[in-house]
């Protein structure tokens, strides 16, 4: 794949963020590209202004060229039209995760994977590498303006790529070098069980090349790279004296942390975080270990790590018509909630905190219902929205409504109301908000366009 720059490639389900990055990646190698989307959304307008040729709706009679690659998200299926149409033509056909896979063979890639932080950690990987002097391709799970978007074509055989553990699509990649940042129970239509999480990020880490390195930190359990140490090096992240990449003479100023990396001993440049958060300490140090791993400058990838300003819905913070503070995540699993409640309070002290929180899937409420209870209880005052139910068909799970986590919420003694539906959630924001209120709006689903009318009240 990719042996030439003349190779013939469709992309149907252009505007998912995994496929739109993969267009912005093929489209900066100069490849013959095409693709489709169901909708004609802001996504598919930017990658049209990229160059990149794009429809929407199903157009078979427009696919063109033979013996090329179609390449489908999970949302399409394999007897699409144009998917077929493409395959009469000669093309291969392939799922979004073994055209990545594919994409890394004969890279150096830098896989980036666990339950939280992998979005974050990736694009800080790249702002290290280009630091370092390099210019790697990649391919993340978020919008990065400063780092030319989601999907980037670079001119070196490094690869950078968010290693997603939803139905397993991180084992399709075969890395140069991994990280892993933590492995908590999530996804429970792919893994019912917890020891099936386990299980597949064994597998991830087994997957990594033989030489290759493994970086993990202290979260993830040593039995998830157990059976690795045989062909790879294992290095650890973390605030141990005995981590490989640890962080000393670490501060904080309102949520921000300030330190000085230790590299297998050796004292680094300090790093200012532009972004709040103390997890946000072992995010530079995963990044600056998996540079390390690709003999790239740790000085410059020191210099990298300081300028990079953040990621898109990751604790973005804006500023309302009326000077409030409102900061939008995409935070939709308990740790992360809880993380994103901990930044606000250390980066806003003694301010309450208004908290506008989607629910992400039934089956991930239902079966983290205490803990999304425990920690939304850490705000001030919840609103929260009804579920947003991702991928679940009717009947698959036990069905879970906000009034569970209202209830659970007010018995710990934070004020909390339903949102009926998030049309109304702008209105309930205005009315809970006092000047010195902050506004949180958390979720993974479609929460982030009540923002525009939040920020014209507040």
């Amino acid at each position: 794949m990719l042996r030439n720059g003349s190779e013939r490639f469709h992309l149907s389900g252009s505007g998912g963020s995994g496929m739109s990055g993969l267009a912005r990646m093929l489209g900066r190698f100069g490849v013959d590209l095409s693709g489709s989307d169901a909708s004609n959304g802001a996504v598919v307008e930017e990658l049209r202004a990229d160059g990149i040729h794009i429809w929407t709706g199903h157009r078979p009679e427009l696919i063109q060229g033979s013996n090329g690659y179609v390449v489908r998200s999970a949302a399409v299926p394999e007897d699409d039209q144009e998917v077929r149409e493409c395959v009469r033509r000669g093309f291969t056909s392939l799922l979004y995760a073994e055209a990545v896979g594919r994409l890394s063979e004969g890279r150096r890639t830098l896989a980036i994977a666990g339950t939280h932080g992998k979005t974050t950690t990736t694009a800080l990987t790249v702002a290290a590498s280009r630091g370092a002097g390099l210019d790697p391709s990649h391919l993340i799970g978020g919008e990065i303006p400063e780092l030319g978007g989601n999907g980037y074509g670079g001119r070196d055989d490094l690869f950078v790529v968010e290693a997603c553990e939803f139905n397993r699509s991180f084992l399709n990649l075969r890395p140069f070098a991994a990280a892993i940042l933590n492995v908590d129970h999530d996804h429970f239509d792919c893994y019912p069980r917890e020891n099936d999480v386990l299980e597949a990020y064994r597998s991830f880490a087994t997957n990594v090349r033989p030489g290759g390195t493994i970086v993990v930190t202290e979260a993830v359990p040593m039995s998830v790279v157990a059976d690795s140490t045989e062909h790879a090096r294992v290095v650890s992240v973390g605030a141990s004296l005995f981590a490989d990449y640890r962080a000393t003479d670490l501060t904080e100023d309102l949520g921000r942390c300030s330190f000085v990396p230790i590299a297998h001993g050796r004292k680094l440049p300090r790093i200012q975080m532009t972004q709040p958060g103390v997890f946000q300490v072992n995010n530079a140090l995963a990044a600056l270990a998996l540079v390390d791993a690709a003999a790239g400058d740790l000085d410059g990838a020191c210099a990298g790590i300081r300028s990079f300003v953040g990621v898109r819905r990751r604790f973005e913070m804006r500023s309302g018509r009326r000077g409030g503070q409102l900061v939008l995540d995409y935070a939709h699993h308990p740790a992360e909630v809880r993380a994103v409640v901990r930044a606000a309070r250390s980066r806003f002290p003694a301010r309450p905190l208004v908290l506008a929180f989607q629910p992400h899937q039934h089956s991930r409420t239902f079966n983290l219902l205490d803990d999304f209870v425990d920690v939304l209880a850490g705000a001030d005052h919840c609103l929260i929205a009804e579920v947003y139910a991702a991928r679940e068909k009717p009947g698959d799970v036990r069905t879970v409504h906000a009034a569970e986590l209202v209830d659970g919420v007010r018995a710990r003694g934070t004020r909390a109301d339903v949102v009926p539906e998030l049309g109304v959630m702008p209105a309930m924001v205005a009315e809970a908000f006092t000047p010195q209120s902050v506004v949180l709006v958390l979720g993974a689903g479609d929460i982030d366009s009540i923002v525009p009318a939040v920020l014209e009240s507040i």
